[in-house]
């Protein structure tokens, strides 16, 4: 009786899961909402006024930007710019985050390299990030000006980046004084 028991119980429960899969994917079904909305280059310039530039070449430029949540720590948008540059794809982020730096890049990587060099054009230090995986390079340049309070990153994540200078770009997007 209680093998017949277990066997009805576990059926039933089979046939729960599997009328619960078959129905339509859609409904009841509620995604996480995108926080990036676009902008315009103007628009973006409006909530960073000390934005990059944009290096001459690119191609396929993307403004974005995510406003900070109620009561975050920094009040002030995220500003992101998606671009592609001699066979590779970059995203450079700022964003105002006041006396302090922030990390605004969203890179969770295990570094392989890091190191300190110095904008020339910016007349700033940065800081360098290379990840070196099995088919995967990631390199990440992130700064702060404390003139204006606006902390900066510049990232590309390519099948190979043995070589790339990822400074060179970063020098290029150096607003003009």
């Amino acid at each position: 009786m209680k093998k017949t028991m277990i066997v009805l119980v576990v059926a039933m429960l089979a046939l729960g899961l599997a009328l619960s899969a078959c129905g339509p994917a859609e409904e009841n079904q509620e995604g996480m909402p995108n926080p990036w909305h676009d902008v315009s280059e103007a628009e973006a310039l409006e909530r960073c006024p000390q934005s990059f530039v944009i290096p001459e070449g690119a191609e396929n430029v993307n403004w974005s930007a995510m406003e900070s949540a109620e009561g975050a720590e920094v009040p002030d948008a995220l500003v992101q710019v998606n671009f592609d540059l001699n066979g590779n794809s970059f995203t450079a982020r700022e964003q105002i985050t006041g006396d302090e730096p922030m990390w605004v890049d969203g890179m969770y990587y295990e570094w392989t390299n890091t190191s300190i060099e110095n904008l020339a054009n910016w007349g700033l230090p940065c800081n360098t990030y290379r990840y070196v995986g099995e088919n995967e390079y990631a390199d990440l340049c992130d700064w702060f000006d404390p003139a204006t309070g606006v902390s900066y990153s510049l990232s590309v994540v390519a099948e190979d980046l043995d070589g790339f200078d990822i400074l060179a770009v970063a020098e290029a997007m150096a607003p003009t004084k």
